[in-house]
């Protein structure tokens, strides 16, 4: 209701028009300044006017929009990223290269672009502005220090801009291109030996996570690696400035035998000179202002709202439960005079069942979540969206890929240690069998048996991930088994302005009440018949 649609549904959005929103952009955090000398006082600046301020919020934003209303909004693009542009700014980085690019696909929040330079593939990732200079900044971020602490095969950013200042007129991420297909588009013709080897390269990824704990809840960034001036048609340097990685990209992608660069075709020669930064012992990347689709979604991102770092996750879900309960005021506000149609009244009621989930959440908040420490509660990076079309497998099912680190934040544990979203599916203990399915046209078992079969091995595969997990690390495990409430809170608070997950929470909020120590879970009245 109040929310998308549905989260990962934002994959599939396509061009259309829309009402634009303009927000204020939250402070950022200032860099740090060489010691000055002191200087004389200035007279105070006049303050902006509110034409000069609207000016500056719509240059901000300018080619996005939101589509729908209070019910169901997408971003959609306004103005599309011009091709020749993309291709002078990635040309600006190496004059002597010959660069082609075309358009691949479009996603949530971008538009991907096949590159090649001097017949090496590459990719470019434009951006809408929904959270601008943070997503962009913390997208990359994260993919240095994940592929610096996992051997997770990780796409290598080339360079970036994080500032719409540039020839392309939005912020941009050149990053290799790595092979393989989408796990979602092949699934069915992998035998399950090698989707549970697949899952237990996941479950190692996890695991080296896990080890890497940071501090408080929010997103890393790391030291600015912009590319200077460009603008500029002269030659800029791409050395990388950013937290960067020793451990080797996947042996398919053309790069140098230490990792260091994609190289020029049979001449042994690196495309780009990126320099690796050693990661000291105990240097753990910082948590910042949190990146995520629940603070910058359509008019959130324009409210006075907190935005982390957050020291508790008693502090994080305070915060995305006031973004629920500050839209549902508005709604009921916008039809307070009355004189409502169908769809208001429907408005109105959806807004009022939410704030009453809302306020019994806020009741069994401090109950659930006790703890109240002086320091940081530990967190760990966590990819929320890692689903089938996220992971890249070649012909034999191996993975080559890891992709979509945008909006991946620093979370609590009890958050973070749990399945991926490529095993979050319907329980089912019984393998279907294909003679009890109409076959299609062609003899084949239709659709509905292979969905069954999925949720069967996916049953299957959580069992091999927990134990996988409980080989690598029993901490991780230990976490998982004693925060199943924690998870469900989270979905609750999560989904509280969901009308169809409406009743299942307000039930388990009641199973609450009654024994807090032994409720019911979520997850069983969810996947119940």
């Amino acid at each position: 209701m109040l929310f998308p649609c549905r989260l990962d549904s934002i994959l599939q959005h396509g061009a259309k028009s829309g009402v634009s929103s303009t927000y204020t952009l939250p402070k950022m955090q200032p860099e740090p300044q060489e010691p000055q000398e002191p200087q004389e006082p200035q007279e105070p600046q006049e303050p902006q006017e509110p034409q000069e301020q609207q000016e500056q919020q719509e240059q901000q934003f300018y080619g996005l929009a939101w589509e729908g209303d209070f019910v169901c909004s997408d971003p959609i693009w306004t103005v599309e990223p011009d091709i020749g542009a993309i291709k002078q700014a990635v040309h600006s980085l190496r004059p002597s290269s010959t660069v082609e690019v075309a358009f691949l696909v479009q996603g949530g929040f971008n538009k991907i672009y096949n590159v090649s330079i001097d017949d090496e593939p590459f990719i470019v990732r434009v951006s809408l502005p929904v959270d601008p200079r943070y997503k962009v900044m913390s997208e990359v971020a994260t993919m240095d220090w994940v592929r610096h602490i996992t051997s997770l095969p990780i796409p290598r950013v080339i360079a970036h801009q994080p500032s719409r200042d540039n020839l392309i007129g939005f912020e941009w991420i050149l990053m290799t291109k790595l092979p393989g297909k989408p796990f979602g588009e092949v699934y069915q013709s992998l035998s399950f030996d090698v989707k549970a080897r697949l899952v237990r390269e996941l479950a190692a990824g996890s695991a080296c996570l896990f080890r890497n704990q940071l501090r408080g809840i929010g997103n890393i960034y790391g030291e600015s690696s912009v590319v200077e001036n460009s603008t500029s048609s002269e030659e800029i340097s791409s050395t990388r400035q950013l937290v960067d990685t020793k451990i080797s990209v996947p042996a398919k992608e053309p790069v140098s035998d230490d990792g260091s660069a994609p190289m020029r075709k049979n001449s042994g020669v690196p495309l780009f000179n990126l320099s690796d930064k050693d990661f000291s012992a105990g240097a753990l990347p910082d948590v910042g202002r949190i990146v995520s689709m629940q603070f910058f979604w359509n008019l959130r991102i324009h409210k006075d709202i907190p935005r982390g770092p957050f020291r508790t996750s008693k502090d994080w879900i305070t915060a995305r439960l006031l973004c629920n309960e500050n839209e549902c005021h508005l709604a009921l506000d916008r039809h307070s005079s009355g004189d409502l149609d169908s769809d208001d009244e429907a408005e109105v009621e959806d807004a009022t069942r939410t704030l009453k989930i809302i306020d019994k959440l806020k009741s069994l908040l401090p109950l659930v979540f006790t703890t109240e420490d002086d320091d940081s509660e530990p967190s760990m990076l966590f990819h929320d969206n890692l689903s089938g079309h996220n992971i890249l497998v070649d012909d034999s099912g191996e993975l080559t890929g890891v992709l979509d680190w945008e909006c991946v934040s620093a979370v609590p544990l009890w958050k973070a240690c749990s399945y991926p979203e490529l095993l979050e599916e319907r329980p089912r203990h019984s393998k279907p069998v294909p003679g009890d399915y109409r076959p299609e046209d062609n003899g084949e078992p239709n659709e509905l048996y292979f969905e069954h079969l999925w949720h069967y091995e996916t049953t299957l595969l959580r069992d091999i991930f927990i134990d996988e997990m409980r080989t690598l690390d029993a901490g991780w495990v230990k976490v998982f088994e004693k925060s199943q409430i924690k998870r469900d809170f989270d979905y609750a608070a999560h989904h509280c302005d969901s009308e169809f997950s409406a009743r299942d929470i307000e039930a388990w909020i009641e199973d609450m009440a009654t024994d807090i120590n032994n409720p019911r879970s979520l997850g069983d009245r969810i996947w119940s018949p």
